[in-house]
């Protein structure tokens, strides 16, 4: 969850606020005026059980959209607004944009796109002669490494089981399959946080402060509206 200031958690209890969305490509913003859709999808709560590298996707549709580099990074930020007050940006999402659509009637852009767990499905290209098996923390840091992000610092391993060298009956083991056997013996899931850093969920992670369901960015899941209680 992201510490928010009064003033967030002051409009958020409004019932008359709104959110106004932001997203940066490639340095340049684009505000709610040129935002047309934008949809996030995906995450470790698609995937209840444990040992998963879950990712998430995006679509945005951009109106006067300009030049956009092909696979540029999209940085999502959301603030609450009421009247004349504005709370800070929170940062909801790091993406890399895979396909894009030009409406030519509209001139619309269509972007769609993933995040960093995406490239965790290749190979894991290691040094043969480091020291095996490797403790969980100098895997997940070398793995990170080589996706191309950090290790969120809330990110806690037990290192009670140490990391074989990654090649099995089949050859050599993704990125991704290493990372799931840790998730599978730290009881937890692994997603790219909202700040785009690897980041380890367990299970009881869900705020001790309440029996509400929440998402990988602490916002409620609700069903038809309502928030769902957990036992």
């Amino acid at each position: 969850m992201h510490t928010t200031s009064a003033l967030y958690q002051r409009l958020l209890r409004d019932p008359r606020h709104r959110k106004e969305m932001r997203v940066n490509i490639a340095g340049e913003d684009y505000g709610q005026d040129r935002i047309v859709s934008l949809e996030t999808s995906g995450g470790v709560f698609d995937q209840p059980d444990i040992g998963n590298c879950a990712s998430r996707q995006i679509d945005l549709t951009l109106r006067n959209p300009g030049s956009i580099p092909r696979s540029a990074r999209m940085l999502v930020f959301v603030r609450l607004v009421l009247e004349d007050e504005a709370s800070e940006w929170i940062p909801k999402g790091v993406f890399y944009i895979s396909t894009r659509r030009l409406d030519t009637r509209t001139g619309y852009l269509e972007l769609h796109g993933f995040d960093a767990m995406r490239r965790a499905g290749e190979v894991w290209d290691i040094d043969p002669h480091a020291n095996w098996p490797m403790n969980q923390q100098e895997a997940v840091a070398d793995i990170a490494r080589q996706m191309g992000v950090e290790v969120d610092p809330r990110t806690a391993l037990s290192g009670g089981f140490p990391v074989d060298y990654p090649v099995d009956e089949d050859g050599d083991l993704a990125m991704a399959d290493v990372l799931e056997g840790i998730a599978v013996s730290e009881a937890g899931n692994w997603v790219i946080s909202d700040e785009g850093k690897l980041l380890l969920l367990r299970l009881g992670d869900i705020p001790p402060e309440t029996s509400y369901l929440v998402d990988e960015n602490g916002d409620a899941i609700t069903f038809g509206g309502v928030r769902i209680l957990v036992g």
